[in-house]
């Protein structure tokens, strides 16, 4: 039988990520009106980073309830996840005004807006599970 905890839990998530979703809409929004007024700013790109942290944290809810519980174990994860987590929340515009574009790879990636987007729900997860007990995160 499916406990009213679970239940009342797995609604939070998926409002939380509703919410998170709407509120990304917004914040492109607002980075596209800076992009045409040529004045991009931090704090809607660090909005963005942030939101789609917590979307990627969310989409680990099994992770997120083990935490809310106290259920902590760092694991190896912890330094990846630490380091990918500082790097997504340095806005696009400051990779690309430091090292330009038609660079490495692996800088290029961190000045486009799509996969900084995806690096960031990524950190979300990976930072969770690093956190989180494996045995708790697979029970249902």
């Amino acid at each position: 039988m499916i406990q009213p905890k679970k239940i009342a839990f797995g609604g939070f998530v998926v409002i939380g990520m509703f919410i998170l979703l709407y509120l990304m809409t917004e914040t492109h929004d607002e980075i596209q009106r800076a992009y045409q007024d040529l004045s991009p700013q931090q704090f809607s790109l660090l909005k963005m980073s942030l939101y789609g942290f917590l979307f990627g944290v969310l989409i680990e809810w099994r992770a997120l309830g083990c935490l809310i519980k106290g259920q902590v174990r760092l694991s190896w994860l912890s330094l990846p996840a630490a380091i990918l987590t500082v790097i997504i929340f340095i806005p696009s515009i400051y990779w690309l005004e430091w090292f330009g574009l038609g660079r490495l790879f692996v800088i290029e990636i961190f000045g486009k807006p799509e996969i900084h987007m995806l690096l960031s729900v990524f950190s979300g997860v990976l930072f969770i599970r690093s956190i989180c007990n494996n045995k708790h995160r697979s029970n249902p």
